[in-house]
């Protein structure tokens, strides 16, 4: 279970350092790879809604489809039994979702040799009000897989 944890605390780590990193930069850039284009232009918008849709799934307890459902990357780093009862161990007690806002996304290609294996990532932040006004931020990431598709990676709430 904390290989679930670090793994997509990694991925959000890094995504967020390149993040800010982006925003620091005012030097022009070198022409863009294949890779890094493809990056820029993935629609934010689109990727915030389909991490909506994760986190409505979640909401309905089913943790389980989502994972079937996965990148390979989540099912070689976590068995099912233990991602459903990690999200069910962190996501339940904070009760019913009242509305959730997304923050950031946040896109990034990840090359060999990293704690990842190489590939697109996207990771969606979301501030989140539970019942009671209870406050937390929701972090769900994506994987562009081999085939083009993009498939839920992680899940994270802080």
């Amino acid at each position: 279970m904390k290989r679930i944890t670090t793994t997509v605390a990694m991925a959000l780590c890094l995504l967020s350092g390149a993040a800010i990193a982006q925003g620091q930069a005012q030097a022009p850039r070198p022409a863009a790879t294949p890779q890094q284009a493809a990056v820029r232009d993935i629609d934010p918008n689109t990727l915030a809604n389909s991490a909506l849709q994760i986190l409505q799934a979640i909401d309905r307890d089913q943790a389980g489809v989502l994972w079937d459902n996965s990148s390979n990357v989540t099912k070689r780093s976590a068995k099912r039994a233990d991602f459903v009862g990690h999200v069910g161990k962190t996501r339940k007690p904070l009760g019913t979702a009242d509305a959730r806002n997304w923050i950031a996304v946040r896109r990034e290609v990840v090359a060999e040799g990293g704690p990842l294996p190489a590939g697109l990532y996207a990771s969606i932040e979301f501030a989140s009000q539970f019942q009671g006004r209870r406050q937390a931020k929701e972090l769900v990431s994506l994987r562009r897989d081999e085939d083009g598709l993009w498939r839920f990676s992680g899940y994270v709430v802080q």
